[in-house]
């Protein structure tokens, strides 16, 4: 019966299917044996294994590049363990035109251009895990003392090909792609008529659920996985082979594979099932096979190959990955329970699920992830998994129906009502983040192995891909200097080891105040990728760091900024916190000649700013304290003499030099408050009080001249915190500013101005309010509308209870006079608008930092801190007193 029902199918196979497996049982009569396997399948890694030990071949042909054969010795090393991953890349030596401009459509710039580009480059990842075929077929090769060799085209040759198919992404690629499986139309057909959602499923349901008796009939098991994977073959026209490549790898493969037969071998040949019917017809008939022979490219290609941990986060098809199997970690178990011994009785593959499933409702419930404990969410879905196996036909539950069973018992409602966290956690448990080791003397760049090691003593668990932080006591303790410093030369470099999540920071000024640094990290083999792509460079950070930084200044001098302060003092303040000591003093020695030669006042000042935040940071960056004090009071020398031009009349300048103003103000007062010392044989003694020179460049006349009345506001206010005029001029000012019959536009930029600089001086000055009113109600109704936005600008700058104050005024001078009237309008605010404001800001800086404005937030936090500091001086001028206010209310 049973021998009649395989005739039944075999006589229901294609033709060309029926032959195949003629030819196969020819080629096997021959000592030359296949193994087809799907990439990373359990089942067929263990069905190989005992096919292995039961053919003993001589011969053991693998498909990977013939160009990785080098690494084989570093696979089968003791001290290698997977999850790990070859890591290749090629490149041409010499661009070819034909890859960017047509003859016809080239210019000159184009010629230009081409000269300058680097050379593409192409990288792919050929990765391992314990249950991967071929990293079993390797490992028990090297027991049974047998040759393995790889046969594939090499990676060069492959990326030669991919240059003329731009429609594909081949920049970073996995060589074990399984998408023919995927859009097979036979597989759907199949899948749909077994009732199973994707090839996954039906190859679970038709293979990976295989028993061990099953599998250890292994010519039987491969003849089964040879039909399934030559049926998906069928579908596939020989344009679409041939444009994939696949066509010219086989034909290498075919000729690796007949110049290992021999009579006294035994060969085993392992390939992806795609490429098995292909191999054995070839084989089998090779004076009729067609050639498809890889021509000689025009160019010369060269490639490198390492082998690199890598990750179960990485190897999971479910995270883009390109072939294989998903849910890695789940997988991984399976692959255990299978090798616990030959023959496996239901009790006990009952309780080895049993034991996963509590692992994983255990690491659920750690991540908040349930609605209820872990002991019913493992009893309801360990009932619904048993009987939707049992329904299904499986000896054991599958993974389609461990998850079926869990959404089932754990989610109730919608799947999309709030149970993305839920499924999030389950897919995370079942891909798993487990990492690889690599032997150390294997082959790898000195770059990545010094890295890893260093890292390694820093003392960051290497171990897994799990997100971790790190905090670190950097102003205290010297070894958290150091790994600060090294933190930060990673992220430079764009490695992705680390992200700063907060700290002072040095270059941009924000947070200056911060004493620890915190740091999410996690070693991922993109870190691993990333560093042998830089280890051209050096063997070091620091040398890729100083050649990166080299590059930015050659970037500042194409782009005419070579000789610019603030550049230069950028740079600076980068080598500085990245502890390239060999080219700060060179950036130092630059800098001063910039500073005074560098004729731009918003140049000058920024650089100022810059040498300011290095002094805060002159104790942890180990900085010479007095050589730092005075560059930096030597800059704000310099910006002053360039004052005049704050008398340009442009739009767009008037706003930026009354920030420059205020920059410039601010330094000078931090310069006082920290007594900074400034001495200089060359500098006339009269200027050494860098206030009184700031007031001496500026020629009020000059900017009356020119109505430049944002600029006049800021310097009345600014008098008036330094004590340089007395309250009742700075009141004469303001209601000259406001008097009736003023140019409306020049009284708003004159309150603009004054808004820029300290805001709280016509909060507390009932005579500016007063006198801006009364001006307001002689406008018209058009010049109100016309100035509206601009006065609605200004005033957004208060904070709500200086808006509410201002109101009041107003209130009491229009005849509303009862303070509920007002309160009323802001009545209707609770609680929850107050926490719903709260989430949407914060919405707001996750939107900011994925359009990378995240700088520019830093930015707005300085600005902040500049703000708090002008509130201190105000103070300071006690205008904020009830003395001094109820003085200026007698006065007036």
């Amino acid at each position: 019966m049973q021998q009649q029902a395989e005739n039944d199918v075999f006589d229901e196979m294609p033709a060309r299917l029926k032959q195949a497996f003629q030819l196969k049982q020819k080629l096997a009569e021959q000592n030359i044996y296949f193994a087809p396997i799907r990439h990373h399948s359990p089942v067929c890694a263990y069905a190989l294994k005992k096919y292995i030990e039961e053919i003993q071949p001589t011969h053991i042909l693998i498909e990977a590049p013939t160009s990785f054969e080098f690494l084989i010795e570093s696979l089968q090393d003791i001290e290698t363990q997977p999850p790990i991953a070859i890591f290749a890349q090629a490149q041409p030596l010499h661009q070819s035109s034909s890859t960017k401009t047509s003859s016809k459509q080239k210019t000159k710039q184009d010629d230009e251009d081409e000269t300058e580009t680097l050379p593409e480059l192409f990288s792919a990842y050929f990765p391992f895990c314990e249950y991967s075929p071929e990293w079993v077929a390797i490992q028990q090769a090297k027991n049974i003392q047998a040759n393995v060799k790889f046969i594939d085209l090499a990676w060069a040759k492959q990326s030669a090909l991919k240059t003329e198919q731009a429609d594909l992404d081949w920049q970073q690629k996995s060589l074990l792609s399984e998408r023919y499986f995927a859009h097979s139309q036979y597989i759907q057909e199949l899948a749909l008529k077994m009732h199973c959602r994707n090839h996954d499923e039906l190859w679970d349901h038709l293979f990976e659920l295989q028993q061990t008796e099953s599998l250890a009939k292994a010519d039987i098991f491969f003849d089964e996985v040879f039909a399934w994977c030559s049926l998906a073959r069928l579908d596939y026209e020989k344009d679409v082979l041939l444009q994939e490549a696949s066509l010219h790898r086989e034909d290498v493969m075919w000729n690796c594979i007949q110049d290992t037969i021999h009579p006294d071998h035994t060969v085993l040949v392992v390939t992806g099932g795609f490429h098995t019917l292909a191999l054995v017809e070839n084989l089998a008939n090779p004076q009729t096979a067609e050639r498809f022979i890889v021509k000689d490219q025009k160019q010369n290609w060269q490639e490198q190959a390492w082998l690199i941990r890598y990750s179960f986060d990485r190897l999971d098809a479910l995270n883009g990955y390109a072939s294989g199997m998903p849910s890695p970690a789940y997988y991984q178990q399976i692959w255990q329970n299978l090798n616990q011994n030959n023959t496996q009785t239901s009790e006990q593959i009952q309780l080895n699920f049993f034991q996963y499933l509590n692992e994983l409702c255990h690491f659920l419930a750690q991540e908040q992830a349930l609605e209820v404990t872990p002991y019913i969410a493992l009893k309801n879905t360990a009932e619904l998994a048993w009987q939707l196996a049992m329904l299904r036909g499986h000896y054991q539950p599958s993974r389609y129906d461990l998850l079926d069973a869990l959404q089932t018992a754990l989610i109730k409602g919608e799947i999309e009502d709030g149970q993305h966290h839920l499924l999030s956690c389950i897919f995370k448990f079942l891909s798993g983040q487990q990492l690889g080791k690599v032997a150390s003397h294997q082959h790898s760049p000195a770059l990545l192995q010094n890295t890893y090691q260093q890292v390694k003593d820093f003392r960051f668990n290497l171990n897994d891909t799990i997100l971790r932080n790190r905090k670190l006591d950097i102003y205290r303790k010297p070894l958290h200097q150091n790994i600060s410093q090294y933190l930060h030369l990673l992220a430079f470099v764009d490695c992705h080891f680390a992200q700063r999540l907060s700290g002072p920071d040095f270059v941009h000024g924000a947070s200056l105040d911060l004493l620890f640094e915190e740091w999410r990290y996690a070693w991922t083999p993109s870190v691993e990728a990333r560093l042998i792509e830089l280890a051209e460079m050096g063997n070091q950070l620091e040398q890729i760091a100083l050649l990166k930084i080299i590059k930015l200044q050659q970037d500042n001098e194409q782009n005419g900024l070579g000789q610019s302060a603030y550049e230069t003092a950028k740079l600076l303040a980068l080598a500085c916190r990245l502890g390239l000591k060999q080219h700060i003093q060179l950036l130092n020695q630059q800098l001063d000649g910039y500073l005074e030669t560098d004729q731009n006042l918003a140049s000058v000042i920024g650089a100022a700013q810059q040498l300011y935040y290095l002094w805060h940071a002159r104790k942890l960056l180990n900085l010479p304290e007095h050589a730092v004090a005075h560059r930096l009071n030597f800059a704000v020398y310099q910006a002053c003499f360039l004052l005049d031009q704050l008398y340009d009349t442009h739009e767009e300048k008037i706003e930026s030099n009354l920030k420059n103003l205020k920059t410039l103000h601010e330094l000078i007062l931090n310069l006082k408050q920290h007594a900074i010392p400034f001495n200089h044989p060359t500098l006339d003694t009269q200027y050494l009080d860098l206030l009184d020179l700031m007031y001496a460049q500026i020629d009020l006349n000059q900017i009356n001249l020119f109505h430049l009345n944002q600029l006049k506001g800021a310097i009345h206010v600014l008098q008036f915190l330094d004590h340089r005029i007395e309250q009742n001029q700075l009141q004469q000012q303001l209601k000259l500013a406001f008097a009736i019959g003023s140019e409306s536009e020049e009284s708003v930029q004159y309150l603009h101005g004054m808004f820029f600089i300290a805001p709280e001086i016509f909060v507390q000055s009932k005579v500016a309010i007063d006198a801006l009113y009364q001006l307001v109600t002689h406008w018209s109704e058009e010049t109100f509308i016309q100035i509206l936005p601009d006065m609605r600008y200004i005033f957004s700058q208060l904070t709500p209870k200086q808006s509410s104050k201002v109101s009041k005024i107003i209130a009491q001078m229009t005849g509303l006079g009862d303070d509920a009237i007002l309160d009323q309008v802001l009545s209707h605010m609770g609680e929850k608008d107050l926490l719903q404001g709260v989430q949407l800001n914060q919405q707001l800086r996750r939107l900011f930092e994925y359009d990378h404005l995240d700088q520019w937030l830093l930015a707005s936090s300085h600005d902040s801190y500049s703000k708090f500091q002008t509130n201190q001086h105000i103070q300071d001028a006690q205008i904020l007193s009830p003395h001094s206010t109820s003085q200026g209310a007698d006065n007036e």
